[in-house]
């Protein structure tokens, strides 16, 4: 029996090769035993639901954005999966109350902005089991009217900056 490709014509030799590679790594379907042996086993690959109970964020961390705005460099996203990042300012708000951290960090924006940084690190701590209030708080704080329009994006540190207890803060050119 030869075997015949989509537009009819037989398979070359190399296609045949291949052909034969693909056929052994399929499985025919397994069916249930019994009296109804005609109906296929329900699928086992998990459903969207499985993965949401999957997920360790605490409930008030919403995920990071996936891509990053037109006004930042096209590679800018690999560059912060790598830690290639730029840093042109700091601020560390480990050690502070809640009180004390949104001030300083809304503080630390704004001056960063007018002498047009582009990057900022904010390190907020982990906090105990990854569950701190600093870093449950920061994305909140950084949505703020004040100094929402001043911030492109956000991102998870690299670890080598921090890890998930610091966020590169993008700032709009």
């Amino acid at each position: 029996m030869t075997r015949k490709s989509k537009t009819g014509r037989p398979l070359k030799p190399e296609e045949k090769t291949v052909w034969t590679r693909v056929a052994k790594t399929v499985a025919p379907r397994r069916y249930e035993k019994g009296p109804k042996s005609a109906r296929p086993l329900p699928p086992t690959d998990p459903t969207t639901e499985d993965f949401a109970h999957m997920l360790r964020l605490p409930p008030d961390i919403a995920p990071t954005p996936r891509g990053l705005p037109q006004s930042l460099e096209p590679n800018q996203d690999k560059k912060t999966r790598r830690g290639q990042v730029t840093i042109d300012s700091k601020i560390d708000l480990h050690d502070m109350t809640q009180a004390q951290a949104k001030p300083a960090l809304m503080k630390a924006i704004i001056r960063a902005s007018n002498r047009n940084h582009k990057c900022v690190l904010v390190v907020t701590g982990k906090g105990l089991r990854g569950e701190g209030v600093l870093r449950r708080n920061f994305i909140s704080w950084i949505g703020d009217p004040q100094i929402r329009p001043l911030i492109a994006t956000y991102a998870q540190a690299h670890i080598k900056h921090g890890g998930s207890g610091a966020w590169y803060v993008f700032l709009k050119g």
